[in-house]
């Protein structure tokens, strides 16, 4: 018989049922502000900065401090090529 979920629970229900690890909603938000970074088309500067406090924000949250570089390297190359492909 399956668990009773709260249904006010947020964390439950997103993080561990929909998304199923926090890894994931690390790329998932890196992703997201990337693209909308991109279709605002920022600067280098001030997308940087937002991607690494995102990047440090995130890293925290899951608790492995490799993904710094990781989300950070991904993030970049998504904003590069999707802002090339808005311009």
């Amino acid at each position: 018989m399956p668990d009773y979920i709260e249904p006010l629970d947020f964390k439950r229900i997103f993080l561990d049922l929909f998304l199923g690890h926090p890894s994931v909603v690390a790329f998932a938000s890196v992703l997201i502000i990337s693209v909308a970074s991109a279709k605002m088309q920022l600067s280098n500067r001030n997308f940087i900065i937002v991607l690494m406090i995102t990047s440090l924000l995130l890293a925290g949250y899951t608790g492995e401090a490799i993904y710094i570089i990781i989300l950070s390297l991904l993030g970049f190359v998504i904003w590069k090529s999707m802002s090339r492909a808005f311009v």
